[in-house]
């Protein structure tokens, strides 16, 4: 497929005023109906299926068109990556009855824990692993653009959000196997810790770094969200030069993704060349005008990272978006389109959709914090925080008009890996921190290294 091509094939109007929209039948016959499987039912092979999952397979059941566009993207699988099993040991998924039954089984558990050094699943994120191959397809890509298929999707997430928010969820927080407090675990999440540029210190222990009480049941974590969004302990990430107001700070502990100049407000989605458009990005909000010739800074969290968000600079907070998007959407062009050039074999995104950052920066769910700063050079200042699949929850704690101290915590993701973009106004002359580019230099993935939270990040000529 040629470079050029435009993304309209795979990008919702909604979004960006191209391509599809929604053709859902009223009905698919009374008698496709006799073959779904109802909540409580003995029908097939699933009993108690989750309401909302069964909302999802009634729609997909009710509309031919959806039924033909699932048929299609599951073709476009290789029967190669349909031979190993998922990380759970369940066969993959070849057909939505099947994804229907995944997605049900994930959002009833907590996420185990996997070694990240010794599997290539999606940690913790299991209706993702679930997706995978689905989501590398472009038919695929065409099916979770879809506003319909969003919709459903919200409701799903809302439906494990509230488990993972509940007790039942602390089932995976413990120091078994397969548990997020086990040895091999609290290893993994200190080296996370330990190995990030810019760290002040070495922690030993998990307890150490992170506010919790060991001697209680899962160490007095009240969730597998309370877990996730652990904090640090005090003075673990000091600010850096917390009194000069030319040096901004990572809002993140996370790795650097890219530096983009020049921002155009709106950008053609190309294939293997998306690039920021920033009216996407805020979905079409006036203050995105201001940014226009600015400055984008792209960042990315694995799921073993501390997953707060603080305050780049001190300022005012002027405005929060809180804008609804796609939760599995990805760019085909990082999936099975992808070829090797020397076996023109596939090399699809096994980590869908870490491959298509920039893309989701404009059309995935996300909140966004515009903050007006101090320091007038500086000017308006924006933070976007990026829902990945399953980490549909960007939770800000701070409110329009809330003054806001460098480093101070003004936000959390929830349940995933996650990206964030830092947007600069035009004017702003900003040097980058040397480790951000020498993280550049090496690609973003399990295993690399961090920029530590709270640590310089660029300065401001």
């Amino acid at each position: 497929m040629e470079d050029s091509q435009h993304l309209d094939s795979v990008l919702p109007k909604r979004l960006h005023d191209v391509f599809y929209s929604r053709n859902v039948s009223a009905t698919y016959g009374q008698d496709h109906d006799k073959h779904l499987t109802t909540p409580g039912s003995e029908n097939g092979n699933k009993v108690d299926i989750d309401p909302a999952v069964y909302e999802l397979q009634k729609h997909i059941e009710s509309d031919p068109d959806l039924i033909q566009l699932f048929a299609q993207a599951f073709q476009e699988i290789p029967d190669e990556f349909l031979e190993i099993p998922q990380q759970d040991g369940h066969p993959r998924i070849r057909d939505h009855r099947s994804m229907i039954e995944a997605i049900d089984r994930a959002i009833k558990k907590g996420p185990p824990w996997n070694s990240s050094f010794r599997s290539q699943c999606v940690i913790g994120c299991p209706i993702n692993e679930a997706l995978i191959w689905l989501m590398n397809t472009r038919t695929g890509s065409k099916i979770f653009f879809r506003d319909d298929i969003n919709a459903h999707f919200a409701s799903i997430l809302g439906v494990w959000t509230r488990y993972l928010s509940s007790t039942d969820s602390l089932s995976v927080i413990h120091d078994r196997d397969g548990g997020w407090l086990s040895k091999n675990a609290l290893e993994e999440l200190l080296h996370e810790v330990n190995g990030v540029y810019n760290a002040p210190c070495q922690a030993s222990r998990f307890e150490e770094v992170f506010v919790c009480r060991p001697s209680l049941p899962s160490y007095g974590f009240k969730s597998w969200d309370d877990f996730f969004t652990r904090r640090f302990r005090s003075n673990l990430r000091p600010i850096t030069s917390s009194a000069d107001d030319s040096v901004v700070v990572n809002p993140c502990e996370s790795q650097p993704l890219s530096v983009t100049t020049n921002v155009v407000a709106k950008s053609q989605f190309l294939l293997k060349e998306t690039s920021h458009s920033l009216l996407d990005m805020l979905d079409n909000d006036p203050y995105a005008h201001q940014l226009v010739g600015g400055t984008v800074y792209q960042g990315w969290l694995s799921m073993l990272n501390y997953h707060r968000w603080h305050a780049p600079a001190s300022g005012k907070v002027v405005k929060i978006l809180q804008i609804r998007g796609t939760y599995f959407a990805s760019n085909p062009s990082h999936g099975f389109e992808n070829l090797d050039p020397l076996t023109r074999r596939p090399v699809p995104d096994r980590q869908a959709p870490d491959a298509s950052q920039m893309l989701l920066g404009s059309i995935a769910t996300r909140t966004v914090v515009l903050i007006q700063a101090d320091r007038r050079d500086l000017g308006l200042l924006g933070f976007v925080a990026i829902g990945m699949s399953e980490v549909s929850s960007c939770v800000p704690t701070v409110k329009v008009g809330q003054h806001v101290e460098k480093g101070q915590d003004i936000g959390s993701f929830h349940f995933g890996g996650s990206s964030f973009c830092l947007l600069f106004g035009p004017g702003v002359k900003l040097h980058f921190s040397p480790v951000v580019e020498t993280a550049l230099e090496s690609p973003a993935g399990i295993g690399a290294r961090c920029i530590a939270v709270n640590s310089e990040l660029a300065r401001i000529w």
